[in-house]
């Protein structure tokens, strides 16, 4: 403690020296720049990304265009369900009548059915 009080004024122009010298070196050093040959790979790459980004969005476009059909043929598919049980129904309901009729009933039916 008593060295540094009485040399005081030289520790803090060491410290001062040593900052300016690492100022000087600082601003005169060239800074690292990227070459042309990294600039142009960089291009390159920031081409094909966004060469892969229009590509997805074609695919997108497309995927919503399959969704559509998708839903169109679920619809469908659907609508043949209903209409299969409805006609399952119907014909359920023709066999408990026939089941029901007695031969002369049955021979009119086939008869106005197949006009013979």
């Amino acid at each position: 403690m008593i060295y540094f009080k009485k040399y005081w004024k030289i520790f803090v122009g060491i410290i001062l020296t040593t900052l300016l010298i690492y100022l000087v070196i600082w601003v005169t050093t060239k800074k690292p720049e990227m070459s042309e040959l990294d600039k142009y790979k960089l291009d390159e790459l920031n081409q094909g990304i966004e060469l892969i980004i229009e590509n997805q969005k074609k695919l997108d476009v497309k995927i919503e265009e399959y969704k559509q059909k998708l839903n169109k043929i679920d619809s469908t598919i659907a609508k043949v369900k209903n209409e299969k049980i409805i006609i399952t129904n119907i014909y359920k309901n023709k066999r408990e009548e026939i089941s029901k009729m007695n031969t002369s009933e049955i021979d009119k039916l086939f008869h106005k059915r197949y006009e013979y």
